[in-house]
């Protein structure tokens, strides 16, 4: 029988739900899959994007491919290019082409696609459908509170605990240097308005809104606080933090400066914000551009390690330019977890 394509609506949600946990051989209550966040996920307005965000392949009425797109339009050169991210690509056992197809066709529904990490078997398909590895996404943590963090982690042997404590409690003392007094940190609820010319330096960098930011503080899937950053008085750009069981997140900033200073200043009242929480642990963000290393660098954090990130630009949009400037948000990295595997320290 024939594969028919579609856009899944949320009357969907209960055969998209059963068919990514028993894909992903994933528990029944797993967070990724539940219905309200599936709904917020594609479903919810916010995002740049018009129509569903989930798209199936099905045979004889029963899914046999799912893919979820996240639209993260990017902004270059005084021109927006679309561009899209996937989400929970998934393929039946016994039609293992189905994903790779419809994957192949949400490609061309956008200028350009990006595909970040993912497992052996994604890495290895991507390069042959017109992805190519440009750069690594580097995952960076600062150790808050050691001995919480060593409490809290699943067991393991005294000897390894032991010494990832010892390892841990000196990062921790790591010199992180100090949040200017001219930079505040402002939490709103919800945000009116961007200042303009928030930018992630001189590299293509994902679209943003208000409304946009404010769909992510709405999300079912973790909690999530909005911080202008306030500089001398004046709105000069914004980070959002996610808190996942003791690991809070950095999963999205932008910030009205281009230089590497003020940017190791903004990571710095970011993680000191996020530290004031007394459940607080390990603080985590990711890096895809050398401003963004260099801030995190300064401002206390360790590499914890990199993974490649795939772009597919078929119509040379971006030919020549750095790196794109990611964050946590612009795919699923604000909310996703382990339980047995909450650190990455």
């Amino acid at each position: 029988m024939s594969l028919s394509f579609s856009a899944t609506t949320p009357d969907d949600i209960a055969d998209i739900s059963a068919f990514l946990i028993s894909g992903f051989n994933a528990a029944p209550d797993a967070p990724f899959a539940q219905p309200e966040i599936l709904n917020w996920k594609y479903f919810a307005s916010g995002p740049q994007w018009e129509s569903s965000r989930s798209y199936v392949l099905r045979q004889d009425a029963q899914i046999k491919a799912h893919c979820g797109v996240w639209p993260m339009n990017l902004e270059v050169r005084g021109e927006q290019v679309s561009c899209l991210a996937f989400l929970d690509w998934l393929s039946d056992r016994d039609l293992p082409g189905a994903g790779v197809l419809l994957k192949k066709k949400l490609m061309k529904m956008a200028a350009t696609s990006v595909v970040v990490g993912g497992s052996e078997d994604t890495r290895a398909v991507v390069p042959r459908i017109g992805f190519h590895h440009v750069s690594d996404v580097t995952t960076f943590a600062r150790v808050v509170r050691p001995l919480n963090q060593s409490r809290t982690r699943p067991r393991e042997s005294v000897a390894r605990r032991s010494a990832r404590l010892l390892r841990n409690t000196a990062w921790s003392l790591k010199s992180k240097g100090k949040v200017d007094s001219a930079w505040t940190a402002n939490r709103v609820d919800s945000f009116l308005s961007l200042p303009d010319d928030l930018t992630g330096g001189d590299f293509p960098t994902p679209w943003r809104s208000a409304d946009y930011l404010n769909y992510w503080l709405r999300t079912p899937a973790v909690e999530i606080a909005g911080f202008q950053i306030i500089r001398r008085g004046s709105f000069d750009g914004y980070f959002l933090l996610s808190k996942v069981g003791g690991q809070a997140r950095i999963v999205d900033m932008r910030l009205r400066s281009s230089e590497v200073s003020d940017w190791a200043s903004a990571y710095r009242l970011a993680a000191t914000t996020a530290a004031m929480d007394p459940g607080v642990c390990e603080i985590l963000s990711i890096a895809s551009t050398p401003l963004a290393d260099e801030g995190l660098l300064s401002s206390g954090f360790q590499a914890r390690g990199a993974v490649p990130f795939f772009f597919a630009d078929p119509g040379k949009k971006f030919a020549g330019a750095p790196p794109v400037f990611l964050n946590l948000i612009d795919g699923d990295g604000a909310y996703l977890h382990d339980p047995q595997h909450p650190y990455v320290t």
